[in-house]
Parts: C-alpha cells; sequence; structure tokens
C-alpha cells in the first residue's frame, strides 16, 4: 500500500501560494491535479490542473493542498516535492523528484506558473545532459487548467 505523504509533497512556500492562488480563482474546495503528458522528443512534462473532485481511479493526497495523481503518473510523480520561486526573471512552481538523477525536470527544472504564477515563466531550466538522463524533458506545464 501507497503512503500518500510520500507521494507528492510542498513545501510551506509552494502550498501557501497555491492556497492563495485557488482562493483568488474561487477554487478554495478543489484539487490540485498533478499528471505527466508526453513532451517533445519523446520526454515528458509535469501539468498541474484544478479538479473540482477525483476520478474513481485517482490517488488522492490529503496534505496542505489536496492533490490527486492519476495512476498512470504515480510512477513519475511518487517522491516529488514542489516548491514555489520567486526570481529576477521568472516565478514558479518548481518540482524536485528524487527519482530522476541528474537534475533534470524531475530534480528542480521546469519553473511553471499557476494562475497569476508571479509571472507565469514557463520553460524547462535544465541542461541537455540532464535531459538526456531523464529522458528528455517538457520544462513542466504552463497554468493550472480547469
Amino acid at each position: 500500500m501507497l503512503d500518500s505523504d510520500q507521494i507528492v509533497t510542498y513545501t510551506e512556500v509552494a502550498s501557501t501560494k497555491l492556497q492563495e492562488i485557488m482562493k483568488e480563482q474561487g477554487n478554495e474546495g478543489s484539487y490540485l491535479r498533478v499528471s505527466i503528458n508526453e513532451g517533445p522528443g519523446g520526454g515528458f512534462e509535469y501539468v498541474f490542473g484544478l479538479v473540482e473532485k477525483p476520478e474513481s481511479d485517482d490517488i488522492v493526497i490529503d496534505s496542505t493542498v489536496k492533490t490527486v495523481v492519476d495512476p498512470a503518473s504515480l510512477k513519475f510523480v511518487e517522491g516529488s516535492n514542489i516548491d514555489y520561486v520567486e526570481g529576477f526573471q521568472r516565478s514558479g512552481f518548481v518540482i524536485s523528484n528524487p527519482n530522476f538523477q541528474g537534475g533534470g525536470c524531475g530534480g528542480g527544472g521546469g519553473a511553471c506558473g499557476c494562475g497569476d504564477g508571479g509571472g507565469g515563466g514557463c520553460g524547462s531550466q535544465a541542461q541537455p545532459q540532464a535531459q538526456a538522463a531523464a529522458g528528455g524533458c517538457g520544462g513542466g506545464a504552463c497554468g493550472c487548467q480547469e
């Protein structure tokens, strides 16, 4: 049995920012869906979306941010930590995943904007060698989608 506390965790900053965005958008009761889509070059990208309720086969994580993960994305998401960083040129959510070596998207690349996103920057921060180690990098998805 999976320990849902170990699937996806949030830093305090990310949790606060997500709750703030959800409140601004009137989606306080929503779940954050964290999933994986196939990205360019056969890699993958993390996708965030807001949903009102989980699907019947979703894994539900009752954390500081109610989160759902579909079974197909679970092996790519498990062990991830989501942080929110603010920078001079880009602000957004960054996913760190210890399951991917070399610091590709799973290792901290892929800042994403969600809602206002503090600038809503999108794109990969991973170096080419890290992309190869992680099997390609979609750089994270931009924005929360409903």
